[in-house]
This record gives C-alpha cells, structure tokens and sequence, in this order.
C-alpha cells in the first residue's frame, strides 16, 4: 500500500513537471499582432520577453529578423494630438532591443517611428526609446523585437505628452459605397465614395474657389493567379466644402472651407462621379499638393480639358473583359491629395484600400477600409508570402518634403526547376515619377515576360500608353519608358502618382533577396531609387567556356570541334571575345580545356 501511494505520488509530480513545462516552453501571450497585450500610458513599467516568441513583424525600416512581441495603445478621445514615448530603458531589460511603431491594423501596417539603441540609456545599454505624435481614437501598434537575433526579459513603458504641432493632416477614413454608371462598349464607369478625415491639429482649407481644396483620385485592383494590377483609374474629383461628421474621432466643429480638427467629411459615390467636378491627373504635384486652378482653363502647359464623353467620360473606367474573373479578388483604392497637407509633410498616409466587387450593374462594397494603407496590402493580406515594402526619399528644399514608392512582390515555384517573379510597383506621391524598372540576374535563363501599365483616357496627356521597353542584359532586366522629359513637354509614359505597374518574368533559379532600381522620369538630385529587401533571382551557375559544342561535358570532342573551327576561321574561335582570331585565342582555349571549364 505504502508502495502504491509512493507510485502515485510519483505520478502527479511527474503530471505536474509536465503541465509546468508546457507553460513555461508557450510563446508568449502576446506573441502573435491579434493577441497583442494592450499598454496603459501612465508611465509605468510592464514585463515582457522575446523567449520562445515567433518572428512575424513587417519590413520596414529598423526590422530584423529576431524574435517579436507586441503591444497597442488605444489613444482615448481627448486632446487632438499629443507626443506619446515608448521605452525599455529599464533595469528589466536584459538584451538589445528593438522598437517599431505602427498605425492601421494587423498585417495593414504603416510604419510612424523605431528606434534600435538609446543613447540615453544608462540603465540598461542596447534598450530602446522611440516617440511619435498620436491621435485621439487611434490605435498603436508597438513591436519589440532583438538587434541581431537577441532574445531575452524586458521591461516597457508608455507615456504621453504635451505635442509640437503637427497641423493638417487628411486621410481616407472610409471607402463608403460605390456607383456604376454604364457601358459604352466594353468600357464600364464607375465610382467610390469617400469619408475624409483630419486627424492633425488644424484645419485644412477645403476652398472650392481656388486651389486650396483636395482633389480625390479612384482606382480598382485585382489580385489573381498570384499577380496584382490596376485595371481602373478616374480623374480626380475636385472638392467644395467640407461637414462636421465624427468617423475618426471628435470634430471641433469647424466645417464648411475648412476640415476642422477631429472632422470627417462625406463624398458620396454620386458626387465623386461627378463629371463636371472630375479633373486630370496631369494637372497635380502631389508631392506639393499644388495644381493649377481652374482646371477647366489652365496655363500652358496644362492640358484644357476636353468635353467629358457620355456616360463613361472621366469616370474610373474598367474594361468589361477585367471583372467577372472566377476567384479573383478586386480592391478599391482612394487617394487624398491637398496643398497644406503635403506642404506638412503628411503626404505619405493618404490612401486606404477596400475590397469591391465590379459587376456590370454595380460596385458592391464588403469588408472594413483599411486607412492609410495601398491596395498593395491587400494582396499581402490574402497571400502573407507576398512581400510589400515602402521606398521613400525627399524633393524640395524649402520644404524638403516626402514622397513614396511602394512595390509588392511574388514568387512561385512552377514545379519542373523554373519561378515565376512578379512585382507591382506603385506610386505613391512622387511627382519625379519613374522611368524604369530593373531586376538584377546573373547568368539565369529567362522567359515568360510580362508588363501592364495604367490605361489613362478621356483626353488625359499624362498616360502610360506607350508601352515599356524591356531589355535582358546579363545583369539585369529592366523595363523603361520610350519617352525622354523635357520642360516643354512634360508628358511622357511615366508611372505617376497614385498609379501602379506591373511587371513579370520566369527564371531558372529560386528566389534570394537582393535590390531592384528604379529610375526616376524627371531630373532631381538623383536619377535612381534602390529597391532592397526583394526576392530576385539567385545568380546560376556560369556557363562553362570549355564546353565548346555545348552538349553539357567537357570532353575531346570539344577540343576537336574548336580545332575544326579555328582552323576555318570561324567567328566562333574567337574565344578570347578581343574580335581577332588568333593564337591567343587557341591558348585561352588549351588553358580552359585544361582546367575543366
């Protein structure tokens, strides 16, 4: 008996041992972005840890590939902006961290702040410290993560404070309802609803009189068969006045030529089909937010606008041949542009994306508006292979001011030893716009080339619908414009802003992660953009100089049949490649065969 109660005493310690195991080997609570633990602002210290976490944090500037957890902040109604500070700096933290700020949501991210090493932290070297302006009724996301593969205990806190100023600042608060308008033979029109919304600290002029209004720009994506393109555009809805609504937080009440801090303001499907208040794209600088007012008469040498076509004219047009795909999921994408908001700096988050359904009587409407966010994320979202990284750089001296390209990308592996390489480039708001893009290979095959670039209509000057030029060198693949810029004409098949291009090609090697570039239309400070982070081909194996018949083995015959050549003088024996056959050549040739290649 007593044997037996020993046994079973033994058995529930094991069973205990076991369940205690279990808890302590769990990721951490907080592991994934949709358990993400939720942070008080009141200065105090919480405990966290990166041990047994998992890695699933977007690219992005400070990312890395250690372990991450992550916390939100909910930024109660209240004053309209304040600077909120999240740091480790803490006894509790015991090894390098990260930090990386976020607004939108899980796996629809922005990127607003980070930082790697705090200098001023004497309690705890390698902890980190990163602040940023917060908006009240937003959320924040906060990812720590460790420099370098660092894993270990930390400590982390979150405080608020009094904000400089931050001024005007739109974004696209709700992709509302859409609108179709008709057929006129296979081109359907339709339209999208907008909600803006200023979550800044003050007003933004909303004059339809002059040129210090926002003009809104409409497109429609879809995402099939592992590819995305923009199969739709509009003109850009001109705006008149502006409500007091509350979609993003608590409006001051100012309305009407201004977006008072706090409001949102609604633009029905309707009205932003209007074709009388739709104007060309070409007109706008939207890393400036200037264009030229009115559109219906600018200077040269701004396109005068032609009469808008019955039914489909200026409207966001689709051809009927790109909506109906079995399978296929379509985006809707809004765009924000206006004078002192970009001349703020905030031209960077005024697009958000919604998911849509084209048919040839309707434009359904499904699921939440992802703010602030491309129509890029959505593939991401539905396929989280699929990588999306922001590239940005500066135009301007005074202001210096922030202009973006996105690019999204894909491989897939065909089966039977090839991949498939797609990417969309989008622009955001770089008024440089880009000339070119190139994917670097080195000693690939390649084939199965692809390219669709946005269809411009109505009398718009400023198309893509000369098509690219791709070129296949043993260093790169590239496509580029035909057209060259130049002051007095301006207009050339460039990728501009609030526009997206896609481009496809099949190699013989899988992925590995490498730089695109893309080259910029219009002259600046510097003619290229180095695209990092994407997947590109791995470099093949060189071709072997010594397999002279090319039957894939180095052997006698070879020798025999470089004999044969170089004895006829055939261009062939220039082995050497200096355009003289000669001895050297026959030399160059013993010393390869000789080596084995």
């Amino acid at each position: 008996m007593q044997l037996n109660n020993r046994l079973f005493r033994a058995s529930i310690s094991v069973a205990a041992l076991a369940a205690c195991a279990g808890n302590v080997l769990a990721a951490p609570v907080n592991d994934a972005c949709a358990s993400a633990t939720t942070l008080t602002t009141n200065g105090t210290f919480v405990s966290g840890t990166t041990l047994l976490a998992t890695t699933d944090a977007p690219a992005g500037a400070c990312a890395t590939s250690s372990n991450d957890v992550w916390y939100k902040v909910v930024r109660a109604n209240g004053s309209a902006t304040q600077m909120m500070t999240v740091t480790t700096c803490n006894a509790g933290t015991n090894f390098d961290t990260v930090i990386r700020i976020f607004r939108g949501q899980c796996g629809q991210f922005t990127q607003i702040a980070c930082n790697d090493d705090s200098a001023s932290c004497a309690a705890a070297p390698g902890a980190s410290t990163a602040s940023v302006t917060v908006t009240a009724g937003l959320t924040y996301w906060i990812c720590v993560a460790g420099k370098n593969g660092a894993t270990g205990n930390f400590q982390i806190s979150a405080t608020l404070s009094a904000a400089t100023a931050v001024g005007p600042d739109v974004i696209v608060g709700d992709l509302s309802d859409g609108a179709y308008w008709g057929t006129v033979g296979s081109v359907l029109a339709y339209s999208i609803g907008t909600t803006s919304c200023n979550i800044g600290d003050s007003n933004i002029a909303w004059q339809s009189s002059n040129n210090l209004h926002p003009v809104i720009g409409q497109n429609i994506y879809r995402i099939e068969n592992n590819r995305m393109e923009l199969i739709g555009l509009s003109w850009l809805k001109h705006g008149f006045t502006a409500l007091t609504q509350n979609l993003c937080g608590t409006c001051s009440g100012s309305g009407g030529t201004v977006l008072g801090v706090g409001c949102s303001d609604p633009y029905v499907a309707s009205l932003n089909g209007s074709q009388s208040r739709l104007g060309p794209r070409s007109h706008v600088n939207a890393t400036t937010g200037f264009y030229p007012y009115p559109f219906t008469s600018p200077p040269s040498p701004y396109v005068v606008p032609p009469a808008a076509a019955t039914t489909i004219g200026r409207r966001l047009q689709v051809e009927s041949t790109d909506i109906g795909h079995a399978g296929a999921v379509y985006v809707g994408e809004c765009q924000y542009t206006t004078a002192d908001d970009a001349q703020t700096g905030h031209g960077l988050n005024n697009v958000s994306y919604r998911r849509v359904t084209p048919t040839a009587s309707t434009l359904g409407m499904s699921g939440l508006t992802f703010r602030e966010l491309p129509a890029l994320m959505a593939w991401k979202a539905i396929d989280p292979t699929v990588v999306v990284n922001n590239y940005d750089y500066t135009e301007g001296t005074s202001p210096v001011l922030p202009a973006r390209f996105w690019v999204a990308a894909k491989t897939v592996d065909n089966g039977n030893g090839t991949w498939t390489y797609n990417y969309t480039v989008m622009n955001l708001n770089s008024d440089r716009s880009a000339a070119s893009f190139a994917v670097p290979i080195s000693n690939n095959t390649t084939s199965g080339f692809f390219q669709r670039t946005p269809v411009y209509h109505s009398g718009e000057p400023a198309s893509m619908n000369n098509a690219w030029v791709r070129t296949v060198s043993g260093s790169s693949i590239s496509w580029a414009t035909p057209d060259t810029y130049s002051v007095g004409t301006p207009w050339g098949s460039a990728l501009r802003w609030s526009t997206a291009a896609t481009f496809s090609f099949t190699a013989d090697t899988a992925p590995t992660t490498g730089t695109c570039t893309l080259g910029f239309f219009k002259p600046g400070t510097s003619s290229t953009l180095a695209l990092a982070g994407l997947p590109v081909p791995t470099p093949g194996t060189p071709p072997c100089a010594a397999d002279f018949n090319n039957d894939g083995t180095v052997d006698f015959f070879d020798y025999l049949d470089f004999v044969d050549a170089f004895s006829s003088n055939l261009p062939s024996a220039d082995f050497n490649g200096d355009s003289v056959i000669d001895f050297f050549d026959y030399l160059d040739f013993v010393d390869a065969f000789s080596l084995g290649c």
